[in-house]
Parts: C-alpha cells; structure tokens; sequence
C-alpha cells in the first residue's frame, strides 16, 4: 500500500527542493515524510493503511537522508511550510495536513475524507456529501 523513499531517484540540488518536488508530485498525491522509529509516524502509516490510502513514505532516517545537511535542509523546509517541526507530516495532493494527531482528529471529524475526495485519492471511507 505504501512506498517508502529512502533516496530520491533524480536527487534536487538540496532539501528544499527535494520537499517541494515530493510534495508536488503528481504520481503520489499523499506523501507522510517520517522517521522509522517514531512511534507517532508508525501510527499515521497505520491509520493511512486501516483506510486503504496509497501513500508514498519519505523516511528522514535512512538513505541519502543520513547526510546531515540534506536532513537539516529537509526539516527547515518542512518547518517553513507546516510552521511545525515535529514529525510525521502528512501531505495530500500537496496540501499540509498535519502530524499524526491532526490527522486523527479529520479522520473523526470527516475531514479527512473531503481531502482525500478533494484530491481523487481512493481509501475506504465512506464518500462525503
């Protein structure tokens, strides 16, 4: 159901970049960037799998994320955007959701499944009104 990215393909000149291009790519309209330890990450990937969303997982962790200066220019841009520097961060059809408890609390209200509606992202969620 997901994709996990470790190492971008056709690497951008820098972190900022390379958030914007993930965030706006067309071929993976929701895009959680992560850390594979982070208990909260584990639980947006769970709550994105429970509802049968197809996301691309971009792990902060791992492969060429592991340079520190790639990884320091990924979370300030992050931060730039979201005005948050925790993680996960959830984005969909290049809209900032959130962190894990955000999307939580739109799964609940119905919000969540406007967005996903919004963007053509398929999940099994009852369709909004």
């Amino acid at each position: 159901m997901s994709e996990t990215v470790s190492s971008a393909n056709k690497t951008p000149r820098n972190g900022r970049d390379l958030v914007d291009n993930f965030i706006s790519a067309p071929q993976a309209a929701v895009v959680l960037f992560s850390l594979s330890w982070c208990s909260f990450c584990r639980a947006a990937k769970q709550l994105l799998g429970q509802i049968g969303v197809e996301y691309r997982v971009i792990e902060l962790d791992q492969g060429e994320f592991l340079d520190p200066n790639l990884q320091r220019e990924v979370r300030g841009r992050l931060q730039e955007i979201t005005h948050s520097n925790t993680l996960p961060q959830l984005f969909i059809g290049g809209e900032g959701l959130g962190g894990y408890t955000e999307t939580a609390v739109a799964l609940r209200s119905g919000k969540l499944a406007q967005i996903l509606s919004k963007h053509g992202v398929a999940s099994s969620l009852p369709s909004p009104d």
